[in-house]
């Protein structure tokens, strides 16, 4: 094995600090001499392994998923709580409600420290009424299990959609007064925290070695999460100049007073979910990922204790609902007459199959979403792996959604339902891999406004990966106050475009990326639409069907302040997937 050090030394009054990592610096050409023949070698992979995710090179998503990666998802086998057992009493294709006859057995297995809850073969009914009960798991190691995620496996059917209530940007309050809890199935992990230790030097992005007031604190493996504060935000006056952590995780956007929520109270704190690879010294730590910003002392930088939960798995299921169709994008199911039927919050958010908030490495795999509004929402939680999952059915809003959540893993997606969010990150969702994903439908209906959008929903979403996806292209929602709808270094790797690209108007014509809100732009025309989405870098995006894709109305490689582009329209990339290459290169 060949091992490099990369290091660094920060400004005055920060610590010198060093990276180790693999590198294939001396035996690059070697390595890739067969593929390189062939296909083409993006130069930032060469930048990174040189290195390392520093500056505003590319970022680092090694330790994305279920066991930071590096740990299958496990096969639970005992002990069981079956849920048709007389101690619980579900019966399956009855007809009749069985969400207290499941809880029992969740609470059963709750009270020995964790376990597999079991759904035999059928479908069991949920939820059926707004006043009646939905699924919670509120305790460590629980594994929800049925018989198979087709129609001859195992079904909960969720017969009403969810209680009317507020709704909030995601993780802005807690999930116990969040109306989008109210899901088939919630994974709602414990909120509180205590502060463990403050850094005491700057730390700069690429860095994973932090100098804290004392680490008697920790243990290595612990799960922490770390917050920073921005000390130019007034709460209570905010303004686009008085922004510096907005500031810096959209440069160079140039925030103005439209977009009073990006400097607004919202985004004044920000936090995320890390876990402790090694106690150095009384006064050192080793995070098990580098920082993904600049995080100095002015930000007042602390270490908090992460009281949620771990090891919750959703597996082998089909989640269904009565959600009879008709959906429009935020806007109500009227009769001809104009008499609301389903309101737009019903049908947006209220047909939900899974919420999670603060919980970390966790797992959801196949399982079928049928007839979903809202599929999963993943809420200030990290490292959990969601795999072989698949929206089936009638048009709805949002299939995945990560808000507040970094680190996490979305692998082999398939949409067959039409939506208009397949894929949402937003509110500071930072370092979540989105791969292996495809939908089965091109083109925007402009009756529901189901696209096939890759989505930044505002807040600065920054430093994550999409990749391997196809039939996607980028075109973003999200109000205004909250925009750009991207914050800085998200990845766009090996990405199949659709033939047919919809997007915002006529004016969208063969763009990769899109936005409504190009008159926030610096030419205030859609040629500078790209200019909402900071820093990023488009890596082998290439089109169905032999048609051309564009960047900015340009088809040239490009490094510029807002984006680096390599091998656009061209799909014969060395390197497929980003994720795995950082990951294998990484141990």
């Amino acid at each position: 094995m060949t091992v490099f050090i990369f290091s660094y030394f920060l400004s005055a009054g920060c610590c010198k600090a060093g990276v180790e990592k693999r590198t294939l610096a001396e035996k690059e050409e070697p390595a890739y001499a067969d593929e390189t023949a062939k296909k083409w070698m993006p130069s930032v992979w060469k930048a990174f392994v040189r290195n390392g995710p520093t500056g505003t090179g590319l970022p680092d998503f090694s330790r994305a998923g279920y066991g930071m990666g590096e740990k299958s998802i496990p096969k639970i086998e005992s002990p069981v709580f079956d849920v048709t057992h007389i101690r619980f009493g579900a019966v399956p294709d009855d007809g009749q409600e069985d969400t207290l006859a499941i809880q029992a057995a969740i609470d059963a297995a709750a009270a020995v420290g964790g376990g597999v809850v079991f759904l035999p073969q059928g479908r069991y009914d949920i939820h059926q009424t707004k006043a009646s009960p939905y699924l919670q798991i509120r305790s460590d190691r629980i594994v929800l299990r049925g018989n198979g995620s087709g129609k001859n496996g195992t079904t909960l059917f969720m017969g009403a959609p969810g209680k009317e209530g507020m709704i909030r940007r995601l993780g802005t309050v807690s999930a116990e007064i969040e109306a989008r809890r109210h899901t088939a199935i919630a994974v709602i992990g414990g909120e509180d925290r205590k502060e463990l230790a403050a850094f005491t030097q700057n730390v700069l992005r690429g860095q994973k070695e932090i100098t804290v007031t004392d680490t008697g604190k920790f243990s290595e493996g612990q799960m922490v999460t770390i917050a920073c504060s921005d000390p130019l935000i007034d709460p209570t006056y905010p303004a686009p100049d008085k922004a510096d952590i907005p500031g810096q995780l959209t440069t160079p956007f140039t925030l103005s007073p439209v977009q009073k929520d990006t400097f607004g109270p919202a985004a004044q704190k920000l936090s995320w979910i890390a876990g402790i690879e090694k106690i150095i010294n009384a006064h050192t730590i080793r995070l098990t990922r580098p920082a993904r910003f600049d995080q100095p002392l002015r930000y007042t930088p602390k270490i908090f204790s992460f009281n949620g939960i771990c090891g919750i798995g959703i597996e082998h299921l089909r989640i269904e609902s009565a959600w009879p169709g008709g959906y429009r994008h935020h806007k109500p199911f009227q009769e001809a007459d104009g008499k609301i039927i389903r309101t737009a919050q019903e049908q947006d958010y209220l047909w939900g199959g899974i919420w999670i908030s603060s919980a970390v490495n966790g797992w959801i795999q196949d399982v079928t979403f049928a007839d979903m509004t809202q599929g999963i929402i993943l809420s200030r939680s990290a490292q959990w792996t969601l795999k072989d999952l698949s929206f089936i059915g009638q048009e709805g809003h949002a299939g995945v959604t990560i808000g507040w959540g970094n680190d996490n893993l979305v692998q082999n997606v398939e949409f067959h339902a039409r939506l208009v969010h397949p894929v949402t990150l937003t509110m500071t969702a930072s370092g979540n891999v989105i791969t292996e994903c495809k939908t089965h439908y091109e083109g925007r209906n402009l009756l529901s406004g189901t696209d096939t959008a890759m989505d930044f929903h505002g807040i600065f979403p920054f430093e994550n990966l999409f990749e391997k996806m196809k039939g996607f292209y980028v075109c973003s929602g999200g109000d205004l106050s909250v925009l750009p709808h991207a914050g800085v270094r998200n990845v766009f790797w090996n990405i199949e475009a659709p033939a047919k690209i919809t997007g915002y108007g006529e004016y969208a014509g063969d763009s990769f990326v899109q936005t409504y809100d190009f008159a926030s732009t610096s030419s205030k025309k859609p040629a500078t639409m790209y200019e909402h989405y900071p820093q990023a870098f488009y890596i082998g995006i290439h089109r169905r069907g032999n048609h051309a894709i564009t960047l900015a109305g340009s088809t040239e490689d490009r490094h510029t302040r807002w984006m680096t582009v390599e091998g656009l329209n061209r799909p014969d990339i060395a390197i497929p997937s980003l994720y795995e290459l950082q990951k294998k290169e990484s141990r």
